[in-house]
């Protein structure tokens, strides 16, 4: 498998791990299902995120930003649009934004300790 797809894995468990640790700690009454939901999608944001390359952005923590609020945009539908909940709205971008800089600040680690990593393999750092 490509380490592109084994950054990505990894960039994405980051996320997940976060938001398993938020529900746990401050949402008890969350179903199980609402639990693994919310997991997975953020595995899936940090993921995609990883992968997507946006033409004429060269700046990894504008691009993690658009990506993860634009892939959060059906969670602010469903959370607070549709049950007329819009003082959760504010909160919910705010989050989906702070998620979006961890995402590009791991994302960016993980890319240069695999430059690293090649130098060391291919004898250009002793």
């Amino acid at each position: 498998m490509n380490y592109k797809i084994y950054q990505a894995i990894l960039v994405g468990i980051f996320p997940a791990t976060l938001e398993a640790i938020l529900l746990a700690l401050f949402d008890s009454n969350v179903v199980i299902w609402t639990f693994f939901q919310a997991c997975f999608f953020w595995f899936s944001c940090g993921f995609v995120i990883h992968l997507v390359e946006i033409p004429n952005i060269t700046s990894f923590l504008i691009k993690s930003i658009i990506l993860s609020v634009f892939m959060n945009v059906p969670w602010f539908i469903a959370l607070a649009i549709v049950p007329n909940q819009i003082k959760m709205l504010i909160p919910l971008i705010v989050s989906s934004i702070i998620q979006g800089i961890l995402i590009g600040l791991i994302s960016k680690f993980s890319n240069k300790l695999t430059l690293v990593n090649e130098d060391l393999n291919n004898g250009r750092i002793k």
